[in-house]
């Protein structure tokens, strides 16, 4: 199974048997890895911690509350505060009463917040759409069924 310095063959996973490294694989790998880098970078560039944009991120789909902030950032209350404190400084973000309760605090995104995730993600999204514009329905088919494969399958090491 490798040549003969020991070394596994060009496309092999050790110890997965089934593994062939395709063009699908290859693309896939370096989308995740793009993935995982574009935050950092976007998040540079507009000034803000990575924390600060997955916040504004979270906040674009409407007010949320500090504790359940903290949960999806996946940090502690005391942490989703210092976030929240920054983007209030930046003019991003603001605590407000929540509606229902006025014991609550939520926390909403601001003109300037929504402003600054807009510019730095609309070429993004833009690109993409043309992107998709270009598959026929079936194509789309087929490359919605494999994502979603292959989101199924990082799901799955997350259960």
């Amino acid at each position: 199974m490798g040549d003969p310095t020991g070394r596994p063959e060009v496309g092999l996973v050790p110890g997965v048997p089934a593994w062939r490294t395709t063009g699908t694989l290859s693309a896939l790998q370096e989308l995740v890895e793009v993935s995982e880098a574009v935050p950092a970078v976007v998040a540079r560039q507009a000034g803000l911690s990575t924390s600060e944009l997955h916040s504004l991120r979270h906040l674009m789909r409407g007010p949320i509350g500090p504790v359940d902030l903290a949960k999806v950032l996946g940090v502690t209350s005391a942490a989703s505060s210092g976030v929240v404190d920054r983007l209030v400084r930046h003019g991003h973000a603001e605590r407000r009463s929540h509606p229902e309760d006025g014991r609550r605090t939520e926390v909403v995104i601001t003109a300037s917040g929504r402003a600054e995730v807009l510019a730095r993600m609309t070429p993004m999204f833009e690109s993409l759409a043309a992107l998709d514009a270009t598959l026929s329905d079936d194509d789309r088919e087929v490359v919605e069924r494999y994502l979603r494969g292959a989101t199924a399958a990082m799901k799955s090491l997350m259960s």
